[in-house]
């Protein structure tokens, strides 16, 4: 392609010269015939013109042959390499496209293994601490039931206790107020009678 547009544009200079040769002697009429240009002398117009056609087929079958088809391959080597670096950019854009979807794909399944993650461990964290909610409410209730009793046991202790200090105090009080000496039996029945009604 290159090659035939040479071709032809070297085509187009040779017709060129070959016109410019054919108006030569009518310039040369329109001198004066006084002492003008050499080249222009009528009389040595045939070698010149001889000349020119050699020098002329010489240039163009150099140009032909050697000078052009060099310039051809020159010209076809950098298309070809123009195109390979074309090849070569648009595979490099789809391979960078093909990472780049790779990478957004790893980053949206990072995001997504990071949002499951977070959610079972919160899930997680969840589950323990209702368990260990649970735990605490069954401590605390068993060591309120364990207080509980305990609280009954040392109201039992203080009530016997308080049976017994206050029959030991009501048979002294008799004693001394009436200077009869009571049981223990006794009074001990009077004192459980008396609680038992104030309660």
């Amino acid at each position: 392609m290159i090659a035939n547009s040479v071709t032809r544009w070297s085509r187009r200079i040779g017709l060129a010269a070959v016109a410019t040769v054919a108006a030569l002697p009518t310039w040369a009429a329109t001198d004066g015939g006084g002492g003008g240009l050499p080249q222009l002398d009528v009389s040595t117009f045939p070698t010149q013109v001889f000349w020119l056609f050699v020098s002329f087929a010489l240039l163009y079958f150099v140009m032909s042959k050697v000078a052009i088809p060099r310039i051809a391959d020159v010209l076809e080597e950098r298309q070809e390499r123009i195109e390979d670096d074309i090849e070569t950019a648009d595979r490099l854009r789809a391979e960078a496209e093909a990472v780049k979807a790779e990478y957004e794909k790893a980053v949206a399944d990072a995001r997504s293994d990071a949002h499951d993650l977070v959610r079972k461990a919160m899930d997680e964290i969840a589950a323990s601490h209702a368990k260990a909610e649970a735990e605490a409410a069954k401590k605390t209730a068993e060591t309120t039931k364990a207080a509980e009793a305990r609280i009954a046991e040392q109201r039992t202790e203080a009530l016997e206790s308080l049976k017994s200090v206050a029959s030991e105090a009501a048979a002294e009080a008799t004693a001394k107020l009436t200077g009869l000496k009571v049981t223990d039996a006794k009074v001990g029945k009077a004192v459980e009678a008396a609680m038992q009604g104030g309660a």
